[in-house]
């Protein structure tokens, strides 16, 4: 099965998602890889994003992640289908961030590939954001992945859904609701992409559209976003 370099790394929760939804790479090997998004709402666009990754297999089931943006991931192959990990955010300029991960991932067809992924985040120490001046609630997130390999290209679909489970504290330790005053409701984001994986290299891009979530509750907007993405990767 040719591997998919191309995650939903979409949504604010999921900037501390694991590499992908399927199993770790080969002992001894490693990945590189640099992605570019524009994200639209309405008529309004945000600023472009960039975002720089490797990882690495010094181990066999074993997988060492660093994201750009003060991100440190490992993974485990428990068994051929399941794999275990956690990434570690660093307050730069936020606050400690914990995100335990599994996923469960098989080949249905020989062409055809199932990717499931189940995370939470947990903000260490009850830390304060500076900026909203408050401690963050649990963040929740799962999501699923098919991929159809036609040779030398995959074509997928997938979607997130993310959701705050537990309300922040304001800086004098009262809650504040989630869904007014944190935008931190329901978020569903469905994905579709291609990939091209010629030799080493793997070029591709996705078209992704966020609904509901932190943006329609916080900007009382409930237009959908849309973000576009390129990304490419070489193993080495």
């Amino acid at each position: 099965m040719k591997k998919v370099l191309a995650a939903a790394l979409i949504c604010a929760v999921s900037s501390f998602a694991s590499w992908d939804y399927f199993e770790v790479i080969e002992d001894g090997k490693g990945e590189a890889e640099i992605s570019f998004t524009q994200t639209r709402q309405g008529r309004v666009a945000e600023s472009p994003e960039q975002d720089l990754r490797v990882r690495y297999s010094p181990m066999k089931n074993l997988e060492l992640m660093a994201q750009l943006g003060y991100t440190l991931g490992v993974r485990y192959q428990i068994i051929s289908v399941l794999s275990a990990g956690v990434d570690v955010s660093f307050p730069l300029p936020d606050t400690w961030g914990f995100t335990p991960n599994l996923q469960f991932h098989t080949k249905l067809t020989d062409a055809l590939s199932l990717g499931t992924n189940f995370q939470m985040t947990i903000y260490a120490d009850n830390s304060t954001d500076e900026t909203l001046e408050k401690e963050k609630g649990l963040d929740a997130l799962a999501g699923l992945e098919l991929d159809l390999t036609l040779g030398n290209s995959v074509i997928y679909v997938g979607c997130d859904f993310e959701k705050g489970l537990t309300n922040s504290k304001d800086s004098d330790g009262n809650e504040i609701s989630r869904t007014k005053a944190e935008g931190r409701g329901l978020g569903i984001t469905p994905i579709i992409g291609y990939t091209a994986t010629p030799g080493n290299l793997a070029v591709g891009t996705y078209l992704a559209f966020g609904l509901g979530g932190k943006d329609a509750d916080v900007n009382q907007n409930e237009n959908m976003t849309v973000t576009v993405g390129l990304k490419a990767a070489v193993k080495f």
